[in-house]
């Protein structure tokens, strides 16, 4: 193989590689994915910009602990969790602060904060 092909062939598998956790819908909006499991939330909190329309990824990996339900207060909004399958909330962010978001019990706490 020439040498040109094998830094390309790494340059791709390196970007690959450094994927985020924040991807895009296919209307454009962001993506921001959470893990739910047995300590809450991962990432707990997360950035999205002021104003705009951003989709909220919610995976729960485990049986165990609170994370059977998703609740975003201010927007009343109520969501089972499956197990291992992924649940898109979309949401519009506030203009400044945060939205919040927790578990079923209030027991498991997150945020995205404006930017």
């Amino acid at each position: 193989m020439r040498k040109s092909t094998v830094l390309a062939l790494a340059f791709l598998l390196l970007a690959a590689c450094n994927k985020s956790d924040a991807s895009a819908a296919g209307d454009g909006r962001p993506v921001i994915k959470v893990k739910v499991d047995a300590a809450g939330y991962h990432p707990s909190e997360a950035k999205a910009k002021a104003g705009k329309p951003v989709r909220l990824e919610f995976t729960r990996t485990t049986d165990e602990g609170c994370g059977q339900q998703l609740v975003v207060p201010s927007l009343d909004i109520k969501k089972d969790l499956p197990l291992n399958q992924a649940v898109a909330v979309d949401v519009t962010m506030p203009a400044s602060g945060k939205l919040d978001f927790t578990c079923g019990m209030d027991m498991y706490r997150g945020a995205v904060v404006a930017e």
